[in-house]
C-alpha cells in the first residue's frame, strides 16, 4: 500500500506521463515535481512519470540518505535514476515496459576533476563560499574556499552545474566532463535586490547543511545603511550583536565571545593579526567597510587551519580590486569621511585598490578660541594589488596601517596604531591540489607622552611585532571528501614597555618562535552524515637576550638570569577538532563538536573600561603558563518556510586552563618585574544561544537571546575562590530588523539588553598617611546596572537612473534613540561639604555613575561609483 507521501506526489505530477517514447528509454525526456520524498518514495513517482516498471534491489538504495526534494522539467529518465540513486555504479537493462537497475560490478570509469573559481561577473573577484550544485549528482555539490577555488571529481558524463551566492543570480553550465577541466563561472549581482541583513552574507541552506557550528558570514556593505554611531559602518560593533558575542559597554570594539577574554580572539586581515582592532579609545573598529569584501566569526568547531587563539577567530578578507572597469565610492559623516578606489592596473590581468578614511573632531577644536592644543583623531588607509600570471597562478600584495592621535592641552599625548603586510601567491599545482603561500607582517605599538611647558618630561612605548610564513594545502579527493594540511612559523616579538631615554628600568625584550602543522579532512559519506576532523599540532620556543626573573611563592623576586641567545623555554599543545552535521527530515539538523585551542600570548591589561588603548602583550615563558581551552557544544537548526526563516539552538561547555589575572593594585608601567603582578589560574564557561532569523522579504532581520557565565578560580585572587570575570554577563538580547518601505526607503532599528557586568568595588578604606587605601571585599561581587539601547537609522536611495546600477544614498540614525544613560564605570568619590566644597573625612565615599553617551544623531552621505 502506497504511504500517504507518495499519493500526494502523485497527484503533484506535471505531467503524470511523459507521451511519446524514444528509441532508447532511458533518454525519454520526463517532467514532474515533487515535495521531499524518501529514494524508494520517489521512485513511485518516477514510475508514475515515465510509464516504466522499475525492479531493484532496497539494498541498492542510498543508506540513511535524507528525504529528496525531486524534481525535473524535461530531463532524461537515466539521468532522474541517477540522481536518486545518488552516484551509486549501478547499471541498467531494459526488457519492455520493465527497467531493471542492477549492481554493476565492472571497474567503475576513471574521474575527471573539473575546478576553477567563482567570481563576480562586473570586477572579477573571487565570491567565497559560493556553492556549485551538480543536478545529475546532489551529494556532489560543493563550496568555494576563502580564495574563491573550487574542485570536483566526477565519473565522465555530461552534468549541469549551477553557481549561486547571496545577492547574485544563479547561473547553469552544461559541460561534458571526459578529461580534466578548467571552468570559471562569472555570478551577475541581482541589481533588483532587496536591501540584505548583515548577518546573511551565505547560502540559504549552509546553516542546516554545514557542519560548522558557531559561525556567522557577515555581509559587511549592507552595514552601511544600519544605525551606526557617527554614521560610520563598524564590522565589530554588528558582531557584537549576534548571540554570544559581548561588549562591556559604551565606545567597546572588543569581542568576549562565549566566555572568553577579549585578547583570546584571532582578528585577521588578509591573513594578518592585528592586535587591537579599535580606534578612538575603543568607540569605532580598525576596519574600514569600504575595504572589506567578506568577514567571518567562529565561535566554536574552528577549521584545523587556524590556531593561536582560545576563543573567536574573526576573518576579514580585503576587496581584491576591479579587474574590469574602474570605480569610487566613499562617504562623509560628521565624525569622518572615506573614501575607496579600485580599477584594472591591465584589464583581466592585474587589479588596485587603495581606501582611507579620517575623523575630524581635531579641526572641529580648531574652532574654538581655546583649543588647548587639543588633538583626537584617526586615519587608516588599505591597499591591495592583484596579479593574475597565468591559469594556475595568482599574486596578491596587500597592507593596511592606521594611526590614532590623542593630545590633551599640551601636557599628555599618545598614539597606537597598526600596520600590516601580506604577500600571497595562490597556486594550483594539479586539477585537484590548490596551493596558497604566504608572507605576513604584522605589528602593533603604543606611545605615552607627558609635558610640561612644551618640554618632554616623560615618554613610554610597547608593542608586539610579527613575522609569519605560512602554506595551506587543498586536495579535493572525491565528491565530498577534501583535505587540508599545511604548516605555519611565526617569529614574534615583544616590547613589554621601555622609557625611549633609557633613563627608567623596563620589563626585558622578548622573543619567540612559534610554529605549526595542520591536517583536516571534510568527508560528506551521504547526504544525512557530514564530518570535519582533524589535528593541530603547535611548538613555541622562547629564545634571544633578555633576562629572566625568579620569583618566590609570594612573588616577590628571588633572583634573575641573563639569558645570553639561543632557545631557553618551550611549549608544544596538540589541538584536536571535529564538527559533526546529521540532516533530519526536512530542513533540520543536528550538530555537534569538540575542539582543544591552545594559545602562547596574552595581553595585560588591569584597566577594565572602554577608554583605553594601553595593552601590553606578553608571551608564556618561565613564568607565564600556556592556555588552552576545550569546547563542547551541540546545537540544532532548522529553516522552514523555503529558507525564509532560520531557528537555531545551540548550547556550550568550555574549560579553560593556565588563565591570567593581575593582582589587586597591580603596576603595569615602570615596573621591570610585570610577570611577578601575573596571577594563573584555571576558568570555565558555560550558556546557551538562541536565535531565529527570518532573510526573505520586505521586512528581514533577527531575535537572539543567550545566557551564559564565566568563572575563574586564581590563587592568590580572592582567597583562592572561584569569582566571575568582569566579563561575566548572565543575559543578553538583541533584536536587528530592516525594513524596506519602498524600493527608496529603507528603515532599520538594532536593540540591545545585557546585563551589568561585573565590578570590583571596595567595601571600605583607610588612610595610611596621605594615601587612601582602598580595601576589597569578593572579586568583581558588585555589578553595574543592566544596559540597554535603541538605535534607529533611516536610508534613503537616489532615484534610480536606467542601466546604471550605482548610486548615492543619505543615512540618518539616532543613536541611543531613548537616551538611556548606560554606565561606563562606578567610582567612589569622597563626599564633598555643599557649602564649601571640601571633603571634610577622606574616608567617606560614595558611589558614583558615570556615563557617556546620551542620544547622538548622525547623517552620512555615502556614494557609488
Amino acid at each position: 500500500m502506497k504511504s500517504p507521501k507518495t499519493w500526494v506526489a502523485l497527484l503533484l505530477l506535471f505531467p503524470i506521463m511523459a507521451f511519446g517514447q524514444e528509441a532508447n528509454p532511458l533518454q525519454q525526456k520526463i517532467s514532474f515535481e515533487t515535495g521531499r520524498l524518501t529514494a524508494s518514495e520517489a521512485l513511485k513517482v518516477v514510475e508514475m512519470a515515465s510509464g516504466y516498471t522499475l525492479a531493484y534491489s532496497s539494498a541498492l538504495l542510498p543508506d540513511g540518505a535524507a528525504p529528496l526534494a525531486l524534481s525535473a522539467r524535461e530531463e532524461p529518465l537515466e539521468a532522474v535514476l541517477r540522481r536518486i540513486f545518488q552516484g551509486r555504479h549501478i547499471r541498467f537493462e531494459v526488457i519492455g515496459k520493465r527497467i531493471h537497475i542492477l549492481e554493476d560490478k565492472s571497474p567503475p570509469p576513471s574521474r575527471q576533476t573539473i575546478n576553477g573559481y567563482i567570481r563576480d561577473e562586473a570586477s572579477g573577484e573571487a565570491l567565497i563560499g559560493a556553492t556549485l550544485q551538480v543536478k545529475e549528482l546532489p551529494e556532489a555539490g560543493t563550496t568555494t574556499n576563502v580564495y574563491g577555488f573550487f574542485a570536483l571529481t566526477l565519473p565522465p558524463g555530461t552534468y549541469h552545474f549551477r553557481g549561486s551566492y547571496i545577492g547574485y543570480s544563479s547561473k547553469e553550465v552544461e559541460m561534458e566532463v571526459q578529461e580534466d577541466k578548467r571552468v570559471d563561472i562569472a555570478l551577475e549581482a541581482r541589481a533588483e535586490q532587496l536591501a540584505e541583513v548583515v548577518v546573511w552574507g551565505r547560502p540559504e541552506e549552509e546553516q542546516v547543511v554545514s557542519t560548522a557550528m558557531g559561525k556567522h558570514r557577515l555581509d559587511v556593505q549592507q552595514l552601511k545603511t544600519l544605525p551606526a554611531i557617527g554614521g560610520e559602518p563598524d564590522v565589530l560593533k554588528m558582531a557584537q550583536m549576534l548571540p554570544g558575542v559581548k561588549s562591556v559597554g559604551e565606545g567597546s570594539s572588543g569581542l568576549y565571545v562565549r566566555g572568553g577574554n577579549i585578547d583570546q580572539n584571532l582578528i585577521l586581515l588578509d591573513e594578518a593579526p592585528v592586535y587591537n582592532p579599535a580606534h578612538l579609545l575603543g568607540f569605532f573598529s580598525a576596519f574600514n567597510a569600504d575595504a572589506i569584501r567578506h568577514m567571518e566569526l567562529y565561535k566554536a568547531g574552528f577549521p584545523v587551519e587556524y590556531g593561536g587563539r582560545l576563543s573567536s577567530v574573526v576573518d576579514l578578507r580585503m576587496k581584491e580590486g576591479n579587474k574590469e572597469q574602474f570605480g569610487m565610492e566613499g562617504g562623509i559623516g560628521l565624525l569622518a569621511a572615506r573614501l575607496h578606489l579600485e580599477g584594472p592596473v591591465q584589464k583581466d590581468k592585474s587589479s588596485f585598490m587603495i581606501s582611507g578614511r579620517r575623523t575630524y573632531p581635531d579641526i572641529y577644536l580648531l574652532l574654538s578660541s581655546d583649543n588647548g592644543g587639543n588633538k583626537v583623531n584617526f586615519y587608516d588607509a588599505n591597499a591591495k594589488l592583484n596579479f593574475k600570471l597565468n591559469e594556475n597562478n595568482h599574486l596578491f600584495l596587500s597592507g593596511y596601517f592606521g594611526r590614532d592621535v590623542f593630545r590633551f592641552f599640551d601636557q599628555y599625548e599618545n598614539n597606537w596604531g597598526n600596520t600590516t603586510g601580506t604577500l600571497r601567491w595562490n597556486h594550483i599545482f594539479s586539477a585537484n591540489l590548490f596551493a596558497n603561500f604566504s608572507f605576513i607582517y604584522s605589528r602593533y605599538d603604543y606611545y605615552i607622552e607627558n609635558f610640561i611647558e612644551g618640554v618632554t618630561t616623560f615618554n613610554w612605548e610597547s608593542g608586539v611585532e610579527d613575522l609569519n610564513a605560512k602554506a595551506g594545502f587543498s586536495w579535493y579527493l572525491r565528491p565530498g571528501s577534501r583535505l587540508k594540511f599545511g604548516a605555519n612559523a611565526i617569529v614574534h616579538r615583544f616590547e613589554p614597555g621601555r622609557e625611549t631615554e633609557g633613563r627608567l628600568l623596563a620589563a626585558p625584550a622578548q622573543k619567540a618562535l612559534e610554529t605549526a602543522l595542520y591536517l583536516g579532512h571534510e568527508w560528506t559519506p551521504n547526504e544525512r552524515l557530514a564530518l570535519e576532523y582533524g589535528l593541530r599540532f603547535s611548538l613555541y620556543q622562547n629564545f634571544g637576550k633578555t633576562t629572566i626573573y625568579q620569583f618566590d611563592n609570594a612573588y616577590q623576586l628571588k633572583d634573575s638570569t641573563r639569558q645570553g641567545g639561543g632557545f631557553y623555554h618551550h611549549f608544544y599543545g596538540l589541538s584536536p577538532r571535529i564538527n559533526l552535521r546529521y540532516q533530519l527530515a526536512g530542513q533540520s539538523s543536528l550538530k555537534a563538536s569538540y575542539s582543544r585551542t591552545v594559545q602562547y600570548q596574552q595581553e595585560l591589561r588591569n584597566a577594565i573600561n572602554s577608554f583605553s588603548a594601553f595593552y601590553i602583550w606578553m608571551p608564556s615563558g618561565p613564568n607565564i603558563p600556556m592556555q588552552s581551552a576545550d569546547q563542547i557544544s551541540v546545537g540544532y537548526f532548522h529553516n522552514f518556510q523555503d529558507n525564509t526563516y532560520e531557528f537555531s539552538l545551540e548550547t556550550y561547555y568550555k574549560w579553560l586552563d593556565g588563565q591570567v589575572d593581575f593582582a589587586d593594585h597591580a603596576a603595569l608601567i615602570q615596573n621591570p618585574y610585570l610577570e611577578g603582578e601575573v596571577r594563573r589560574g584555571n576558568g570555565r564557561a558555560y550558556g546557551v544561544e538562541v536565535m531565529l532569523a527570518r532573510r526573505k522579504g520586505r521586512l528581514q532581520g533577527w531575535l537572539s537571546y543567550a545566557y551564559s557565565r564565566t568563572f575563574r578560580t586564581i590563587a592568590g585572587i580572592n582567597n583562592g575562590r572561584e569569582y566571575p570575570a568582569y566579563y561575566d554577563i548572565p543575559h543578553e538580547a538583541e533584536l536587528v530588523l530592516q525594513y524596506e518601505v519602498s524600493p527608496r526607503w529603507l528603515f532599520s532599528a538594532n536593540w540591545q539588553y545585557t546585563t551589568g557586568k561585573a565590578v570590583n568595588l571596595p567595601i571600605g578604606s583607610f588612610q595610611q598617611g596621605e594615601t587612601i587605601v582602598p580595601i576589597y571585599g569578593e572579586r568583581n561581587g558588585r555589578r553595574l546596572p543592566d544596559y540597554h539601547r535603541l538605535d534607529l537609522s533611516a536610508t534613503l536611495k537616489a532615484k534610480p537612473k536606467p542601466n546604471r546600477r550605482n548610486g548615492s544614498y543619505w543615512v540618518f540614525s539616532l543613536y541611543n534613540a531613548y537616551y538611556r544613560k548606560n554606565a561606563l564605570s562606578v567610582d567612589l568619590l569622597p563626599v564633598r561639604d555643599r557649602a564649601t566644597g571640601n571633603v571634610p573625612d577622606p574616608t567617606d565615599v560614595r558611589a558614583t555613575k558615570t556615563y557617556i553617551f546620551g542620544l547622538i544623531p548622525s547623517i552620512s552621505y555615502n556614494f557609488k561609483f
